[in-house]
């Protein structure tokens, strides 16, 4: 595939996640909050179901409640790392070399939460909060690891005489 059409396709898979970001921060709070709600509570049921707990319906709410912000925020880090991926993968097909691909890359994720965080301060009961810059950051940081890990172990060995 020539680097024209790959850059391209990953044009348009990176405007694509971004627009999915955006879609999930324009939620007003009331609508994202059911959304992370339904999917704690259908986590919970369906894993009481697999381990056959036998939880009541108030137990799985009760659990489903506890375990809504950190499923919130895995989303969040999981939405970043997704980007960056997007981002660094872009950055190696224009031909960006060495250490500055995850550090380009990082810091365009890192600014785009930074402005989807100010984007919610005009959802309605939706709020811009530091913190989820920082867990967005995590995410992005944590995406850009795996690359790399994925990279260094799949990539031929001097060793190897490749």
């Amino acid at each position: 595939m020539n680097k024209t059409v790959m850059r391209l396709i990953l044009g348009i898979m990176l405007a694509g996640w971004m627009i999915i970001i955006f879609w999930f921060s324009n939620q007003p709070a009331t609508e994202s909050s059911e959304i992370s709600g339904t999917i704690s509570y259908r986590l919970v049921e369906d894993t009481d179901e697999i381990f056959n707990w036998g939880l009541t319906t108030d137990q799985i709410g009760n659990i489903a409640g506890n375990i809504e912000y950190p499923i919130r925020k895995a989303a969040h880090m999981t939405e970043y790392a997704i980007f960056s991926i997007f981002v660094m993968i872009a950055l190696i097909v224009d031909g960006i070399k060495g250490v500055r691909i995850p550090v380009i890359s990082a810091v365009i994720a890192i600014a785009f939460a930074a402005t989807d965080e100010f984007h919610q301060t005009f959802v309605p009961g939706r709020y811009g909060c530091v913190l989820d810059v920082l867990i967005d950051a995590a995410g992005s940081i944590i995406g850009l690891i795996i690359v790399y890990i994925c990279l260094l172990y799949t990539s031929p060995s001097p060793r190897d005489g490749a």
